[in-house]
């Protein structure tokens, strides 16, 4: 059974205010690419994980913690399974790669096993893991609220293309928070304007429109932390972007592009700035 994990990136990321339990109040449009990472399960004696990055060869792993999660909620012992992680999406990027990983095993392993757990008792779990996993077992366009654990899906049929680049330097979501300053978050079940502002963009389909609504509150520290990503995003404009966006926490920057040509000559003219590049779509339900 093969599975792809999908990157994300938050076309909106603000910050609402720090909790009393230590974690941000965040608000998120969060949307899945198809540039993705690939799982492949197989039937083993026991658990077994492999990589294609053999670095990531860990109990530690996400995918490896989201399996023996799952194990620990069966009514009875499951059969063993072998997972095979081919690594597409870069690390410490911001686009979600071990979150998708977990979630993809969440979801997958829960029907390889037949477990049978209900997608409500599955996100429980994803919270357990990180702040970005329920997004990935729902999708592909949410609004995410909380930490993360609150998601409601967006349905728009905006298939756009964007090229992403990241630096050698990866950044640390705590470090991009510790230099972030919040004020205590306050409950409100309203929406902020800038999350019904992208959702209005996503249904027009117009790239120019979806770029000029582009928000992420952690530019600022991350941007701090990495200065070379303010002359990464100038060359991605100058290459034919609409607009540029830090993918969550960075260090990968999203530039929304208004056709996949533009996208394609971008990623390739951006290789002399940047030693990742790539070009994805918005993954889109059928229409």
């Amino acid at each position: 059974m093969q599975v792809p994990a999908p990157a994300k990136i938050n076309l909106t990321l603000r910050v609402r205010g720090k909790r009393p339990d230590g974690y941000h109040e965040l608000e998120s449009v969060m949307q899945m690419l198809t540039l993705a990472d690939t799982l492949t399960i197989a039937d083993a004696d026991g658990l077994v994980f492999t990589s294609s990055d053999p670095a990531l060869q860990t109990e530690a792993n996400l995918a490896v913690r989201a399996a023996r999660l799952l194990m620990a909620h069966c009514p009875t012992p499951p059969r063993g399974a072998k997972i095979h992680l081919e690594k597409a999406i870069p690390m410490r990027a911001g686009l979600g790669g071990g979150s998708s990983d977990a979630a993809a095993v969440l979801a997958t392993l829960n029907e390889f096993w037949n477990i049978r757990l209900t997608l409500d008792r599955l996100a429980a779990l994803a919270a357990q893991l990180g702040s970005d996993v329920p997004f990935f077992l729902d999708g592909p366009c949410s609004v995410i609220r909380g930490r993360g654990e609150t998601v409601v899906p967006v349905l728009h049929h905006t298939a756009g293309h964007v090229v992403l680049a990241k630096p050698a330097a990866g950044l640390s979501t705590a470090d991009v928070y510790a230099r972030l300053h919040a004020e205590p978050a306050h409950a409100s079940s309203e929406h902020l304007p800038e999350t019904a502002a992208m959702i209005a963009a996503l249904h027009t389909g117009d790239a120019t429109v979806i770029a000029r609504t582009l928000v992420n509150d952690l530019e600022a520290p991350a941007f701090a932390l990495l200065p070379e990503l303010a002359r990464g995003r100038q060359r991605m404009l100058e290459e034919g972007c609409l607009g540029v966006i830090l993918c969550g926490s960075g260090s990968a920057l999203c530039g929304i592009c208004p056709d996949a040509t533009t996208a394609a000559h971008a990623a390739l003219d951006l290789t002399n700035d940047f030693p990742w590049t790539a070009t994805a779509r918005f993954i889109v339900p059928p229409l």
